[in-house]
């Protein structure tokens, strides 16, 4: 069955949310800065395995215990009108057999920046989790608002029709307003298999970014299956995305293999694959793929079989844990791969009548290395990660088949031609969390009817040739991006925080050059994160 309309899918889930609900399991999402020390925090102090994060996440029982007094250590204890409203849930109420948590969505923030002048969002809402004996649970979150971008999101806006990470919107005069409701079920049966369906994003990887599967991209309605085995973790995901572009607003479908294998104590591997095809083709509704529905087999080996013209991608990832506090990890992504091309340019010396730089190399990486207690200082976190991905990787030459929902990608914002290098410091000292973080990309624009590989809405047969084709090409164009952030936690169960900061971005090429210092302040118990830093 398919439905139209967010709408639906939220009128679904709340019907069926006083039906079903987690016990022993619960759902974790928050801001982040405190997903830094919370949804870490096992990880931290060697509770947990080293399997690659794949959020939406459920917590084994154990490390709730230890996440809830994690939280704890924000209530205030000075006064008891302090300490009463920093402890806890909004609505908390549970019983042998049923509970129920819910919390406000409040987000007012005000800025001014030297390009965009003064602007704003106010966001209102609710969330909340639903609780049924051991083994249900259902999250929720509705959320709506107004808003007035900052200069370079509204120009992503006006190209794409969309607000980044989030979906569509209504343009309001100056102003836009919409309305982002997302929730799911989860059933877990046992500690070995776990099964969520709904109406949300799901992100795979270890990064700040990633190139497998990110939530970069609008909602999408989804079924995962989550598998744990020994030292195995198996999730399978069946997921319903749109090509929103205009005069092409139809349904594209996508399946996801994801396979992660802890082969010692510290050091874990994962394979990935994808397949994303259109709804509709030339012959009209296609529908869901049968030959794609088996859980265990490999999706390209079934491409080949029946000679399909669908868009997979492969991956490789690790995860190496270093000492008690860091990790080293990483992620390499196939979209295509020929090594007789791939590596003709080490091969081919001097031979300057070898062709090189074919438009086919389609392939991308991530290496990162995160940790906590830098310099022995308690409580100071760290990431730094660098993410390059080459020309045309994650398009097709169908573009309702590329790896990309609601107009933009699946995987990293850039898309593909780019380079991008960033560094992340984050601290705590009682309720005060503070952040620093560095953006550097390189990135090729495209300046006319030729695709230079970065945008993957853009078909590869726009391509200029067959070979010729290198990392940055079209109109090079270089991004610093500094970030200062204060947050103080007034109540770490809802996420309601007074924050501030500023953001200085520059953007320049040899034919534009724009930047931008802006101011921030507010409060907030938003946790979305924020999707402007591209």
């Amino acid at each position: 069955m398919i439905f139209k309309g967010r709408g639906t899918y939220l009128l679904a889930l709340l019907l069926v949310f006083p039906m079903l609900g987690v016990g022993q399991n619960v759902i974790t999402q928050h801001s982040p800065l405190l997903e830094t020390f919370l949804m870490e925090d096992a990880l931290r102090n060697g509770r947990a395995t080293v399997h690659t994060g794949v959020r939406p996440s459920i917590l084994p029982q154990s490390d709730m215990d230890n996440r809830n007094e994690l939280l704890k250590s924000f209530v205030f204890r000075d006064s008891s009108a302090l300490h009463n409203f920093s402890n806890g849930h909004f609505l908390d109420y549970k019983k042998k057999w049923f509970g129920v948590e819910i919390d406000p969505i409040i987000h007012s923030i005000a800025r001014y920046g030297t390009a965009s002048g003064f602007t704003t969002e106010q966001v209102g809402g609710l969330r909340g989790d639903v609780f049924l004996g051991k083994n249900f649970v259902g999250h929720f979150s509705i959320r709506g608002g107004a808003f007035k971008p900052v200069q370079h999101v509204a120009d992503f806006m006006a190209a794409n029709n969309v607000d980044p990470g989030q979906g569509s919107f209504t343009r309001q005069g100056q102003m836009n307003t919409f309305f982002d409701p997302s929730g799911y079920l989860s059933y877990s049966p046992s500690k070995h298999f776990n099964v969520q369906a709904g109406y949300d994003k799901i992100f795979i990887g270890n990064g700040y970014r990633s190139l497998f599967l990110s939530d970069n991209a609008n909602q999408y309605a989804f079924l995962k299956l989550d598998t744990w085995v020994w030292r195995l973790r198996y999730v399978n995901i069946w997921a319903n995305m749109k090509d929103i572009r205009p005069g092409a607003y139809r349904n594209k479908l996508a399946t996801f293999h994801y396979l992660s294998l802890n082969i010692a104590k510290r050091f874990n591997i994962g394979l990935f694959e994808s397949i994303v095809w259109q709804g509709a083709d030339s012959s009209g509704a296609r529908g869901f793929e049968m030959n794609y529905i088996n859980p265990i087999i490999f999706y390209r080996p079934i491409e080949f079989s029946v000679n399909s013209p669908d868009n997979a991608v492969l991956g490789f990832d690790f995860r190496y844990r270093i000492g008690k506090n860091n990790h080293l990890y990483g992620q390499l992504v196939l979209d295509e791969f020929l090594s007789n091309e791939a590596f003709k340019g080490l091969t081919a010396g001097k031979d300057t009548t070898v062709q090189k730089g074919f438009w086919g190399n389609k392939q991308g990486f991530q290496v990162g290395i995160k940790g906590y207690n830098l310099f022995w200082i308690k409580n100071l976190y760290y990431q730094t990660e660098f993410n390059w991905v080459r020309p045309f990787t994650y398009t097709h030459v169908t573009v309702e088949q590329n790896y990309g929902h609601y107009n933009q990608p699946l995987a990293h914002p850039r898309g593909a031609n780019f380079l991008e290098s960033m560094t992340i410091l984050r601290y705590r000292k009682s309720n005060w969390l503070i952040e620093a973080k560095f953006i550097y990309a390189n990135y090729g624009l495209d300046t006319n009817a030729v695709s230079y590989g970065s945008n993957i809405y853009r078909s590869y047969l726009q391509r200029q040739g067959e070979y010729g084709n290198h990392m940055i090409q079209g109109l090079d164009t270089k991004l610093f991006s500094w970030q200062f952030r204060a947050e103080y936690i007034l109540n770490a169960a809802w996420d309601l925080r007074l924050t501030g900061g500023f953001t200085s971005r520059v953007e320049q090429s040899a034919l534009h050059r724009r930047e931008e210092l802006y101011f921030f302040f507010g409060i907030s118990s938003d946790i979305t994160r924020p999707f402007d830093d591209f």
